[in-house]
């Protein structure tokens, strides 16, 4: 048997992590096992589908380094891939239930399906369908007809249906369908419910396995009774946990610690990072190693290590995660993604300046950037010649000694036709030779003046990248505001 997966996301809205770490566990399981890996657009929610969001789905999915062997821009055996070009199979099979007796038409209003939940709550009963349009006679179902009602059509669930399966994460699990209540399997626009489309779908596009997040479980039993409608051999189901947030709560997409797929690309994260990251939201990996290629991931890939308690969305992890497959990366690749998010900040190369210089920049501080985005805080120094000093810079610069210092260096400097991290360094060794300062007294003045802060990258290959005139003034104007 090959192993099919599919991941069916809904073109509603952004690319959610939450979806994107059920899709990545699908995709591990399809290749950890040699099968193939589906995509397909459940685009019935059409008062919701939003314009654009199927296109920035497949980008962000081929960002992460995802491959389909079947969707919507492929092709393939089984399509189409968007849902609302099946319609007319959901409805083909919905008259093979309809013809067995097993789906029926229900004319019953919002309001009085309100009143129904309403008044079995207050019984103390489930508040599951009553199934009153069940046993309306053919003569009250045209009446119904003739007074334009445009029915729904529910699913006759069998009186003592008891369900059961065993799932990959969850172990067995058993339903009672007498707690469920006949449900709605096509609405009255034609346009089929998830639990009956979904199992259409799957079983045609010949799905073995279900991997999905555990919000979907109540949904299982439904799903196998259509599946035994049909005489369909239903897949293998594994419910993930939840991905919490920091409070241990149900990440909500609207949280602010977390964005959706295509922020991290345009805030130059590397894809590995977040794939490494997500992989480990609910999957625990052989050994202690926890920085892992997807291929690595692959090869070890098991639902059985899937834990059952939800796993926390930390930030935090994200971040170091991310440091270090950044400061792993290619020069050229991190040079590239700060390229990229120069323009959010309206920045641009100073002119002057040679064409390997926003590279030594980035070399400066790659170590410290988990993403690209990062740059434009820890360089700003590069990009805007006036400076703003910080607390701790205008302390030092209030300090006996900077006054002389700074005045010394400024004077060495434009006396200096060298302009390197050696000669500056040279011109240090000199002011201290003279002045006898050494130590922080020497080196923070300069750097709290030239860069508006004490704390930084190396500092003669910082006053080395900065043009020669920017270096200059920012001394004059520490040294006119040394009292600051």
């Amino acid at each position: 048997m090959t192993v099919r997966v599919r991941f069916a996301p809904s073109p509603t809205g952004h690319l959610h992590i939450g979806g994107v770490r059920s899709a990545l566990f699908n995709y591990f399981f399809a290749r950890h096992h040699q099968g193939e890996f589906i995509l397909r657009i459940e685009d019935t929610d059409l008062d919701r589908n939003v314009p654009g969001a199927e296109e920035e789905i497949l980008r962000g999915f081929r960002w992460l380094g995802f491959e389909w062997a079947e969707g919507p821009d492929v092709g393939g055996p089984y399509g189409p891939y968007r849902c609302t070009e099946r319609l007319s199979i959901y409805q083909e099979y919905l008259q093979k239930l309809i013809d067995k007796g097993m789906a029926y038409p229900c004319y019953c209003s919002p309001e009085e399906l309100a009143v129904e939940r309403e008044k079995a709550l207050q019984e103390g009963k489930m508040a599951g369908y009553s199934g009153k349009c069940r046993h309306l006679t053919k003569e009250q179902r045209a009446e119904k007809e003739r007074a334009g009602i445009v029915p729904n059509y529910r699913f006759a669930i069998p009186q003592g249906t008891q369900l059961a399966f065993d799932d990959m994460v969850r172990g067995h699990v058993e339903f009672a369908g007498d707690d469920i209540g006949d449900f709605v399997i096509v609405k009255s626009n034609g346009i089929p419910t998830y639990n009956f489309q979904v199992v259409i779908d799957d079983a045609l596009m010949k799905i073995t396995h279900v991997i999905r997040g555990e919000e979907h479980l109540s949904n299982t039993p439904r799903q196998l009774m259509i599946y035994q409608a049909f005489e369909f051999t239903a897949p293998v189901f594994g419910h993930l946990p939840q991905v919490l947030d920091r409070t241990r709560k149900k990440l909500s997409k609207r949280d602010p610690d977390v964005m959706p797929v295509h922020a991290y690309r345009e805030q130059g994260y590397l894809p590995e990072a977040l794939v490494n990251f997500l992989a480990l939201l609910g999957w625990s990996p052989v050994g202690e190693d926890e920085i892992l290629t997807m291929d690595e991931i692959v090869d070890m890939f098991d639902m059985d290590r899937v834990n059952k308690s939800g796993a926390i969305f930390d930030v935090d992890k994200l971040r170091w995660m991310a440091n270090q497959y950044f400061k792993r990366a290619p020069l050229d690749t991190v040079t590239d993604l700060v390229e990229a998010v120069l323009p959010s900040k309206g920045w641009k190369v100073p002119d002057g300046v040679g064409e390997d210089w926003l590279q030594t920049v980035v070399a400066l501080h790659q170590e410290k950037m988990s993403a690209a985005i990062d740059f434009l805080t820890l360089a700003e120094c590069f990009f805007n010649e006036r400076l703003e000093y910080d607390e701790e810079a205008q302390e030092v610069l209030r300090e006996p000694a900077s006054a002389s210092v700074l005045a010394k260096y400024k004077e060495l400097a434009e006396a200096d036709d060298a302009w390197t991290p050696e000669a500056s360094k040279a011109r240090f060794k000199q002011i201290q030779q003279e002045l006898g300062i050494k130590g922080r007294p020497l080196f923070m003045p300069v750097r709290a003046a030239v860069t508006g802060a004490i704390h930084g990258a190396d500092l003669q290959q910082t006053i080395a990248s900065l043009p020669k005139p920017w270096v200059l003034k920012r001394l004059d104007r520490a040294l006119s505001n040394i009292d600051i």
